[in-house]
């Protein structure tokens, strides 16, 4: 298990530069604060992605534990990038994009929420090793979509509609959740907190295709809009 998820980490690291590079990358001088950090602070999780579980291996523990803390800095900044720059986004439309794209807040900040969700049970769950590194793993399930959206969307033929774009990764995030409940061990006392977990992960990815669409989120769109946050 570290080993797989310091080599899945690596490979989202290695993609990066090619799904960020069109829309990003190539254009830094006209992206925003927001987009730095978001961009620096998700970088350095996936670094820690690929160290901790090495870390583990080589039996370092006072180290990993270190880097633990420093963990746990990063990936709260990382959520709350991710909800400023979501907010960012939606409070500079004007009212007609507003009306057509305003509801796809929900991807960002569904995102977010599962980031956020993993870490924190990582964290309470932090002395049973199996549960913790699974938990960890699931924080990175996040980080898919936007690497594999964008290499759909820049380097594969057109789709027919926007949100096929999101079903790849989507679909990996599941099959990964399922294969991680599968091999957790039944006495494990944190398979409760995981099947629920992932059930709530499975509820947020589907609802992508649903939850926007519907009066009561497009309320919920409008009143995040005029939050004086950004």
């Amino acid at each position: 298990m570290p080993l797989r998820l310091s080599l899945a980490a690596l490979a989202l690291l290695a993609l990066s530069p090619f799904a960020f590079w069109p829309a990003y990358l190539s254009k830094l001088g006209s992206a925003g604060a927001y987009t730095h950090a978001h961009a620096v602070l998700g970088t350095c999780w996936l670094l820690l992605l690929v160290v901790q579980p090495l870390l583990i291996t080589a039996s370092l523990r006072s180290s990993h534990r270190f880097f633990g803390r420093i963990g746990l800095l990063v990936g709260a900044a990382f959520v709350v990038s991710g909800i400023l720059i979501a907010h960012r986004s939606v409070a500079r439309m004007n009212l007609d994009q507003f009306a057509r794209e305003g509801r796809f807040v929900y991807l960002p900040l569904a995102m977010a929420a599962i980031f956020a969700i993993a870490l924190l049970l990582a964290v309470m769950w932090r002395r049973s090793a199996a549960a913790h590194g699974r938990f960890m793993a699931a924080t990175a399930l996040p980080l898919l979509d936007p690497l594999f959206a964008r290499l759909l969307f820049f380097y594969a033929p057109p789709l027919p509609a926007e949100a096929l774009y999101q079903v790849p990764a989507f679909a990996l995030s599941i099959a990964v959740i399922v294969a991680m409940l599968v091999s957790l061990p039944a006495t494990s006392p944190a398979r409760r907190s995981f099947q629920y977990s992932s059930a709530g992960v499975t509820a947020l990815l589907l609802g992508f295709f649903v939850i926007p669409h519907t009066t009561r989120w497009q309320s919920f769109a409008a009143w995040f809009r005029e939050l004086p946050v950004t």
